[in-house]
Parts: C-alpha cells; sequence; structure tokens
C-alpha cells in the first residue's frame, strides 16, 4: 500500500474512534450533570473533528482515485458502519453548515466503500491515472534505473562497440523483460494499449503492489532504454578516474581488447596500466582507488583490479619509473622484462592524439585546443 495512503487512514481510523467516544460523553455529561460549558466544549471538540474528518476523506480520495490499486474498499465499510449512525445524530446539535459537512462526510464514506475512482472517470480517465503513476514512480525510482542502464551498458559495450547497436540491443532486452512480467504480457497481447493495460489492472482482484510495482518498473526501464535511443552522442562508461579530455569509451574498449589478446592477463597487470596512465598524467588524482573503481566499472567479471595487488607489487615497480625497469638492475625481480614489455605496449598504444577527446590534449593542466 502506498505509505501516504496508510497513514492517513490510519489517522482517519483514529479520529473516527475519538469521534464516537468523544459523543458518547457529550451524551452522558447530558443526561447526568447537563453542565452547560462542559457540553460546550465536547461540542468544539466534536466540531473539529468532523472538520479534520472531512479534510482526511478528501485528501484519500484524491490519493486512492489516481492510484493503480484501490485495496481498502472493507476498511471504509467498516468506517462507514461504524461513523453514520454516530454521525446522523451528532447532525441535530449543528447548524446547516456543519450538517451539510456531516452530509458529505456520509457520503464520501459511502463512496469510498463502492470506490472513490467513479467519480473521476472520463475518457482520458485511463491514460492519466497511468501517467500520474509513471510520474510519480519516476521521480522515485530514476536514479537507480539510469545507474542500472549505464552498468548495463558498459557490460554490453564490450561485446557491442558500436553505439546504436549497443542502445537497441538494451531496448529489444529491456522489451523482452517487460512483456514477460504478469501484467507485461496483457500490455503486449493488447497492442500495449495504455488505456486496456490501466483497465485490466484495475478489474482484477487479487492484484498487489508487488504486481504493479513490478510492471511499473520494467515499462520504465524500456522508455529509459528508447529515451537513450533518441541521443545522438553520448558516453557509455562513466568518468571516474581520467581527466575529462580523456576519451574514456575509446580507451576502455581498447583495454578490452588488451585483455582478450593477453596483454593484460593477471590482476597484477592493472598496475603496470596505472603506471603508464599515470606518468602520462591522464588521471585525475594519483590515489588508486578512483582507477580501481574505474577498472572495475567494466572489467569485475574478465579481469578484476585489486587493492590487495597492487599492495603486494615489489616496491621496485613502485619506486621506479617503468621506462627505467631493466634486468640490467640488480635491483629487478625475474618479471621485469615481462612487465617492461607490457608497459612499453601500453605506453605505444595510448598516445595523446589517439585518446584525447577531438579537439583536446591531455596531459596538460589546462585545457587548450590541439594547434
Amino acid at each position: 500500500m502506498d505509505d501516504e495512503q496508510e497513514v492517513q487512514l490510519n489517522k482517519l481510523e483514529d479520529l473516527v474512534d475519538r469521534f464516537k467516544v468523544c459523543f458518547r460523553l457529550l451524551g452522558k455529561e447530558e443526561d447526568e450533570n447537563n453542565n452547560e460549558d462542559i457540553i460546550a466544549a465536547w461540542k468544539l471538540i466534536l466540531r473539529n473533528d468532523v472538520r479534520k474528518i472531512f479534510d482526511l476523506l478528501n485528501s484519500l480520495k484524491i490519493e486512492i482515485a489516481w492510484s493503480l490499486l484501490d485495496d481498502k474498499k472493507e476498511r471504509f465499510y467498516k468506517i462507514k458502519t461504524e461513523l453514520e449512525p454516530t454521525l446522523t445524530s451528532y447532525k441535530g446539535y449543528e447548524g446547516e453548515e456543519m450538517r451539510k459537512m456531516v452530509n458529505d462526510i456520509i457520503l464520501m464514506v459511502d463512496e469510498g466503500f463502492h470506490g472513490f475512482r467513479q467519480s473521476f472517470i472520463n475518457d482520458t480517465y485511463y491514460e492519466d491515472l497511468f501517467s500520474k503513476v509513471l510520474d510519480k514512480y519516476r521521480k522515485e525510482n530514476e536514479e537507480r534505473l539510469e545507474l542500472i542502464y549505464m552498468q548495463d551498458s558498459q557490460e554490453e559495450a564490450l561485446i557491442y562497440p558500436d553505439a546504436t547497436q549497443l542502445k537497441n540491443t538494451i531496448v529489444v532486452e529491456r522489451a523482452n523483460i517487460l512483456f514477460g512480467c504478469r501484467f507485461g504480457q496483457v500490455f503486449h497481447n493488447n497492442g500495449r494499449n495504455i488505456k486496456l493495460i490501466v483497465a485490466y489492472i484495475l478489474e482484477k482482484k487479487e492484484q498487489t503492489y508487488n504486481d504493479i510495482y513490478d510492471f511499473l518498473d520494467k515499462y520504465l526501464s524500456y522508455q529509459i532504454a528508447k529515451e537513450h535511443c533518441q541521443k545522438k552522442v553520448e558516453a557509455v562508461f562513466k568518468n571516474i578516474a581520467f581527466k575529462e579530455n580523456v576519451d574514456v569509451d575509446k580507451l576502455m574498449l581498447k583495454l578490452k581488447d588488451l585483455i582478450e589478446d593477453n596483454t593484460l592477463s593477471a590482476q597484477k597487470h592493472w598496475f603496470i596500466a596505472y603506471k603508464v596512465f599515470s606518468r602520462k598524467n591522464w588521471l585525475k588524482k594519483s590515489t588508486q582507488r578512483l582507477f580501481i573503481d574505474q577498472i572495475n566499472s567494466a572489467f569485475s567479471t574478465r579481469l578484476r583490479c585489486s587493492a590487495y595487488d597492487f599492495h603486494e607489487i615489489d616496491e621496485y615497480f613502485k619506486k621506479n619509473d617503468y621506462t627505467k625497469w631493466t634486468l640490467d638492475d640488480s635491483k629487478a625481480p625475474q618479471c621485469c622484462v615481462v612487465y617492461k614489455e607490457i608497459a612499453d605496449k601500453l605506453d605505444l598504444e595510448f598516445l595523446d592524439v589517439k585518446y584525447a577527446k577531438p579537439g583536446k590534449v591531455i596531459n596538460t593542466r589546462k585545457i587548450e585546443k590541439l594547434r
């Protein structure tokens, strides 16, 4: 159930119980003591409660009418049976204005029992209802779903390097997921007609918020994927560690190739890549943590980058520039030749002119136009 509706309905039920108790105490005072000041005080309390009940019912009416689930009819029936007789008796104590409000309350409680949405239905109600519900769901979940889209894009970019093919593939995948869920199947089989799927959901007596939220989540994921198709230029990989003028998409795809050809074949080899990029002054900061996060955002399932492996690297490689790694140095580990070959290959591949964004250079402190 919607949290706000639940809070309001609980308040309404508490007010109804309070109103009944206060009305009985008013009658008791009239029968036993008939103190005018006390009677006036009880009437004031009851009058305020009536206004609160009226306001809560109006709010609930709108909330429920613009919700895909109306599972509160039984609770309104209980409110109706308990409140209506008391309100009918209470009307005799009030003037025309309050009696009108009491009559409106009785009508709204009855309407809540039969379904508030009946007074809202018109030619566009179903479409308007879905739009309102989806907009609310989007505000609450867009950031999460965009993150999932970005993560999926990064993983699939390693399979579909062409941006258009990548986006179209994700749209098809999202569509298949949507049409595979309970309400998604009905949506697909009815020609993807919003009015028909909303009518179907409202008519189902056994529907739950889980089913509704599942459909909304998959529908919105599908919509987000289609929206990304409309964007002509869009970065696939989130830039975590590199300077803004580095073409991170191109760089990450090349790293994928270097994994596949076994140039980078062990987790410790990521330290070599870190040393190369750091010397080229391509990284935002010298901290290894950002670089590790950048690599794992794309390659955690292929060749994970581990802070532990970075710590285990021989101090010789940490202290010396990779251009000076050599077995001629008596302090160099036996793996020095292999590490130097990897570093030289990376150094030769990753050139400013190849991996800078168009019209930019990378390794200067201030971004300047290429001349």
